[in-house]
């Protein structure tokens, strides 16, 4: 009778415990939805925390997928593959279409985020024919999802992925997909805006309908799209008013002022005042749109550092299995040298002193060994402060367009310049600088603000860049610009 109880009460322990993470799961995925892609993170990662207790194979991956997803969603890629592997060496995700093919959606936002869009197109492919024969709403949805990702890739067969993403939709009921499907009218409505204005209306129209009508409270996406309709008319106050109710809904739903979304809307009011001549009202809002650039700018940098130390306790971990694995061979190390002694003692009835002496050089052995393994965690820790501050006060220096940027990029990375002009002799000081800023991470938009030039400016010198290193449309210049750093400090 006792072992039922202890049993029972065992099994009622394993229940309340895959309820906690079931709970966790559900508000990642929430939290995905309302863009607080930092809050998905931590709740997927204390989902998986409480997995790995109950070492429940289907849980642990689902975790670590949610943690791939939202460090892709933060635009950390490679953080995102780790755990893309970590996933993939479970045994439940072996046997699992819908994760192998949730995997490779994620993998496919991470090689984007990387600019290998050639591998991008590779792991669409790959999805369709994992989900081709499943009918659950959940490979459902993610292989329309994947239809729509193919068609913008190949605009003359969107149509085609177009019609597919629909056919797919319509396998389930229209309560339990309204969200794809108001995503479904909007991407249909912007394929339309600017070739048949008429069908981009009507489509925008049905996107804000079907969240209407079951009473999403998420509606800014939808008054975004239809400000942008009226915006191509000309129509700028009614323009203006969507936009203004998009802000307004965001607000009330208290999705991050940091999205993306939300910071366009000012810029966009801000052009819809120019067409009304309005030049207050313009300014009013292009200032809004340049500060809460500059906090968004800030706030993307801090959720980076904050998802990194969320995903550090892994490293954490794995290092103080090490260390514990360590110690343990070193004991056993010991113990075994002690044996022998004693044996060697007992046996043999050597002279104590010479007993002594080996104790003592194993002793100072293992003392040496742990010193030197403490002063290199030392340097190391020293070394990695150094490079972090150092590459902190350049990536300002840049952000402020000050004119020493260029020097103090040069003491940071003093090999830089001779490298690349050993490379391509005879570029300008204006062409090492926008290398410099491409070897730093920084996109075409971004230099662009930095810099105060257009878009276009930036654009045009960059790829009369590409041509005279000889780069492909496909290779990434600031990973290339690495690359050549990193194989000739090897040579």
């Amino acid at each position: 009778m006792l072992l039922f109880i202890l049993l029972s009460q065992v099994a009622i322990g394993k229940d309340n415990q895959l309820k906690n993470i079931n709970s966790l799961l559900q508000k990642a995925e929430s939290s995905r939805r309302r863009f607080d892609h930092l809050a998905q993170l931590g709740y997927a990662k204390q989902a998986s925390i409480l997995a790995e207790k109950t070492k429940n194979s289907q849980k642990i991956a689902e975790s670590y997928y949610k943690i791939a997803l939202a460090l892709a969603l933060l635009e950390l890629p490679k953080e995102s593959f780790v755990y893309v592997n970590k996933t993939s060496q479970q045994t439940y995700y072996k046997n699992n279409k819908l994760l192998q093919a949730q995997l490779k959606e994620v993998k496919a936002f991470d090689y984007y985020a990387l600019g290998l869009i050639s591998q991008f197109d590779k792991e669409m492919p790959g999805i369709v024919k994992l989900l081709k024969n499943e009918k659950s709403k959940d490979a459902v949805i993610l292989l329309q999802r994947t239809y729509l990702n193919i068609g913008v890739g190949k605009p003359d067969s969107a149509k085609y992925y177009s019609n597919l993403c629909y056919n797919e939709l319509k396998k389930i009921p229209e309560k339990d997909i309204h969200l794809e499907l108001s995503d479904f009218y909007r991407y249909k409505g912007t394929d339309f805006l600017q070739t048949k204005p008429d069908s981009a209306l009507f489509y925008f129209q049905k996107s804000l309908a079907i969240d209407q009508k079951y009473k999403d409270p998420i509606l800014f996406l939808d008054y975004t799209a239809l400000g942008d309709y009226y915006a191509q008319q000309k129509e700028y106050q009614k323009a203006i008013d969507f936009y203004q109710k998009a802000q307004g809904n965001i607000k009330e739903q208290k999705i991050s002022p940091y999205h993306f979304v939300n910071n366009d809307l000012y810029k966009k009011i801000a052009i819809q005042y120019d067409g009304l001549g309005n030049t207050e009202e313009s300014n009013k809002y292009r200032k809004i749109y340049t500060d809460l650039q500059n906090k968004l700018d800030s706030k993307r940098n801090a959720n980076i550092e904050h998802a990194l130390k969320i995903i550090l306790t892994d490293k954490e971990d794995e290092y103080k299995k090490t260390e514990t694995n360590k110690y343990i061979w070193i004991s056993v190390g010991v113990l075994f040298l002690i044996i022998i002694f004693i044996v060697v003692y007992y046996i043999l009835n050597k002279n104590l002193k010479k007993k002594e002496t080996l104790i003592t050089e194993v002793q100072d052995t293992l003392q040496e060994k742990e010193e030197i393994i403490n002063q290199q965690t030392i340097e190391t820790e020293q070394l990695q402060l150094k490079v972090n501050n150092a590459y902190t006060e350049v990536i300002n220096l840049a952000k402020d367009n000050d004119p020493s940027f260029y020097f103090r990029f040069q003491e940071v990375y003093p090999d830089f310049q001779k490298k690349l002009l050993d490379f391509s002799p005879g570029l300008r000081t204006t062409e090492l600088i926008l290398c410099a800023h491409t070897f730093l991470g920084f996109n075409i938009k971004d230099i662009a603000d930095y810099t105060f030039k257009s878009v276009n400016t930036v654009r045009n010198r960059k790829q009369n860049l590409r041509k005279k290193f000889g780069l492909s449309s496909e290779q990434d210049m600031g990973i290339w610009l690495r690359n050549l750093t990193a194989e000739n400090d090897t040579n």
